[in-house]
């Protein structure tokens, strides 16, 4: 089986912290979002993984080094949309093809997603259809997938998950959407390839999904990060610290007199003292010192230092501090 996963994005909702480093490359939970991904990867026997590149890609290929996975690296010279990353990371693959979206963590057993023997969209039922790609399903079977629908026929959310059987007809169906410059919203959409394979024969089914995490902006990728940490719990004790978990916290960390958790991540060589921290990402390198954070995220090698307040309150006082 081939996998593509296109990183293309420029994580414009995820600046400053996209200003350097490419979103795939985030942290979250104890590693980066891709790592997340080729982490979920390692059981599953693949032939070839298609990184689909925009800017920033040395620092991508770099990462990829880590994993023993057979990579081959492609280029999405413009942003065009999904449709035209797929089209980029498809040329020449053959075969039961998965595609996992770069910003997207999706908790699920994809040994069992990659067994069926039709095409695959993940799909989750959602409060907003209008911001998705949508799916209406007749008899199980797929009749129709509109990109963020004005008046969505159903609540059934495409997550970023696709299994193709062949792969080569989704290049296919891809290329005469370019080749004919069919666009929504300005872009050429995975949807819209989707949907002119249907209407030529090809059949698709659909898998529900429960845990899906979109990290295109800080507040997802707080959430995201709360939850991954049910199960990257980590650290060691420390004197004069006091963890509540979840929490990741690496063995280079220096944290002295502090309060951590619950539901942070914290990177590599991070030093906190005399500081409170809860619900953050903080990440490589930065350093925090008498200051409390929460609901934070926290760049690599940046510098938070901050003063508690010494009060004299009297009885009956009222007290608002910004």
């Amino acid at each position: 089986m081939n996998v593509i996963i296109p990183v293309a994005g420029e994580g414009v909702r995820l600046k400053p912290h996209t200003h350097l480093l490419p979103k795939c490359l985030l942290y979250v939970a104890g590693n980066t979002i891709l790592g997340h991904i080729l982490d979920n990867l390692v059981s599953l026997e693949i032939t070839k993984i298609v990184i689909v590149l925009g800017s920033k890609a040395d620092e991508i290929m770099n990462f990829c080094r880590h994993y023993p996975f057979n990579f081959k690296f492609a280029k999405q010279t413009k942003r065009l949309g999904l449709g035209h990353a797929i089209h980029a990371g498809a040329k020449g693959l053959k075969g039961q093809t998965m595609v996992l979206l770069g910003d997207t963590i999706i908790d699920y057993n994809l040994k069992t997603f990659c067994k069926n023997n039709t095409n695959m969209l993940a799909v989750k039922k959602v409060a907003d259809p209008q911001r998705f790609g949508i799916v209406e399903i007749r008899n199980k079977n797929v009749i129709n997938v509109v990109e963020k629908p004005e008046v969505p026929a159903s609540n059934l959310a495409i997550v970023g998950l696709y299994l193709f059987q062949k792969i080569e007809k989704a290049y296919q169906a891809l290329d005469y959407i370019i080749k004919n410059n069919i666009r929504t919203k300005g872009e050429y959409q995975l949807t819209d390839g989707l949907k002119y394979m249907i209407q030529h024969g090809e059949e698709f089914r659909t898998a529900s999904i429960t845990h899906w995490f979109d990290c295109g902006t800080p507040e997802a990728m707080i959430d995201t990060n709360r939850h991954l940490l049910k199960a990257t719990h980590y650290f060691k004790k420390r004197k004069h610290v006091i963890m509540t978990g979840p929490v990741y916290v690496p063995d280079s960390a220096v944290i002295k007199n502090s309060i951590i958790g619950p539901d942070v991540s914290i990177g590599e060589n991070v030093s906190i003292r005399d500081s409170i921290v809860m619900d953050s990402i903080i990440n490589q390198g930065a350093v925090i010192e008498n200051s409390l954070l929460s609901k934070s995220i926290v760049g690599q090698n940046a510098i938070i230092r901050s003063n508690f307040k010494k009060l004299n309150v009297g009885d009956h006082s009222v007290i608002e501090l910004p």
